[in-house]
């Protein structure tokens, strides 16, 4: 009976924090996928998906997945890679329809025709208004290269 009791009351307690707990994380993460064309003497095209999260009110720190095909001097192969970048946004509650941000961090890339390497990131970028839960941007910036990306993030619950 003890045992019986001891697990209700855990259950109970269980019950009544996991919503919160749950609602607190999806608010944290923010979502987004994205496209991308990285152009040096190995230029690549990539799809990826980006989770961020914020670190205060203005910055965003993001981690993005990507994989796609690089080509060079007529030779084509698979690539990927993975950057962790910082972006300090100017407007971080919807103030204005298009919001600019600025932002930096490391890479991690691998081409078939060019082995791996690392890189440091500097991206310029703008944000678009919400639509229906997502919110588009465009950047460009060095990183390994000329760096040009399109895509979509999933707003969050309080700001982009």
């Amino acid at each position: 009976m003890r045992r019986y009791v001891a697990s209700l009351a855990v259950f109970v307690c269980l019950s009544a924090v996991a919503p919160r707990v749950s609602a607190q994380l999806e608010s944290r993460i923010q979502t987004g996928a994205r496209l991308d064309v990285l152009a040096s003497t190995i230029t690549a095209v990539q799809a990826g998906v980006e989770l961020s999260t914020a670190a205060s009110t203005n910055v965003r720190v993001a981690l993005t997945t990507a994989v796609g095909v690089s080509w060079t001097h007529g030779r084509a192969g698979l690539s990927a890679r993975a950057d962790l970048v910082g972006r300090f946004l100017l407007d971080p509650d919807f103030s204005m329809r298009w919001a600019p941000y600025a932002g930096g961090g490391l890479g991690l890339r691998y081409d078939r025709i060019g082995d791996w390497r690392g890189t440091i990131i500097a991206v310029l970028g703008v944000e678009g208004p919400n639509w229906s839960g997502v919110v588009p941007f465009v950047e460009g910036g060095f990183g390994g290269g000329v760096r040009l990306g399109a895509g979509f993030r999933a707003t969050r619950r309080a700001g982009r």
